[in-house]
């Protein structure tokens, strides 16, 4: 699997670097696809136009399983991407979170199934809502914030044991 989330550096972020602000996503959505969490996740990150935070990273999930996942997030490029892509032994499925569009290869052809465009922020805060006002339980907890927290975390570059 691989994700990548590039942009120019936003001017806003002044207390963290790339991988807290961006790649902190994918680690997420790692977790969410692969309903566990890394071994292991080495990263090579560096600075080209920042000196307190880092302003480019290459993230290497690593899985039990021997399952992995690459994360490329930078600041670095003039133009905003937001790509999942995950290969299987029978397809490829790609996705764009931007404009919402999934494409699924094989050898003999590519589909692209329609669905409805929706705001993503917005279903987000109505979840919240509903959470709140109707005692659910959320889909992502405090704790999965945590754990990508500790993930995205410099001293996460050392391989962990596993239980």
């Amino acid at each position: 699997m691989q994700l990548q989330r590039v942009t120019q550096w936003p001017e806003r972020i002044g207390d963290v670097g790339v991988i807290k602000d961006t790649a902190i996503h994918d680690i997420d959505i790692m977790r969410y696809i692969t309903g566990e969490d890394p071994i292991a996740a080495p990263a090579k990150t560096g600075s080209m136009h920042h000196r307190t935070f880092e302003d480019y990273a290459h993230i290497m999930l690593t899985y039990k399983d021997g399952k992995s996942a690459f994360i490329e997030s930078n600041w670095l490029t003039p133009y905003k991407t937001r790509n999942l892509t995950v290969t299987g032994s029978d397809a490829i499925m790609r996705l764009d979170f931007m404009t919402q569009e999934l494409w699924i290869e094989n050898a003999k052809e590519t589909r692209q199934p329609r669905y409805p465009v929706q705001e993503p922020l917005k279903l987000e805060l109505q979840h919240f809502a509903d959470c709140i006002t109707e005692k659910k339980k959320p889909i992502v907890t405090g704790t999965d914030g945590i754990k990508a927290l500790k993930i995205a975390e410099p001293q996460w570059n050392l391989q962990r044991k596993t239980k």
